[in-house]
């Protein structure tokens, strides 16, 4: 009996992620997620941080609130300072979070939309759970189901 080591690899890309990465990390080939993985462990300079808060345009306040470091840490940060991997996911996933409401609500309507409170999270705002991957999880499946017509 002989058996084949044939190995498929799937590279999952997510279309709303694509769209918006030569707007924000540049000429940076993106092309899988695994991709991602790799810049998180590099991690994210600051000049790619201002493209992110242009991009979703949360306040310094916001941002410093979802991420694990203040305000005012962030506003000492050289332009050429690199972000710790973990802030990295974290902005990543952000990123891929509000180009998914952006493809569904447009950009205005989804920034209103997650300052405002949410029957299908308990009516809690989807901004207030962003500071875990957890939450940004739950708010994007909302999305997912809002997308797909089912009641959210």
């Amino acid at each position: 009996m002989e058996f084949s080591s044939n190995v498929v690899i799937f590279m999952v890309k997510s279309d709303s992620m694509t769209k918006y990465t030569k707007e924000i990390f540049g000429k940076r080939d993106l092309s899988s997620r695994i991709d991602y993985i790799f810049l998180s462990r590099e991690g994210i300079p600051m000049s790619t941080f201002k493209r992110i808060m242009d991009f979703t345009s949360l306040t310094n306040k916001e941002i410093s609130d979802i991420l694990p470091v203040s305000e005012r840490q962030l506003g000492r940060y050289a332009e050429e300072h690199v972000l710790r991997k973990d802030i990295s996911s974290h902005l990543i996933q952000l990123v891929e979070l509000f180009g998914k409401g952006y493809d569904l609500f447009g950009k205005e309507k989804f920034r209103l939309w997650i300052r405002l409170e949410n029957l299908a999270l308990g009516n809690i705002k989807p901004i207030d759970i962003l500071d875990t991957p957890i939450g940004i999880e739950m708010v994007g499946d909302i999305i997912g189901r809002i997308e797909h017509g089912v009641y959210s």
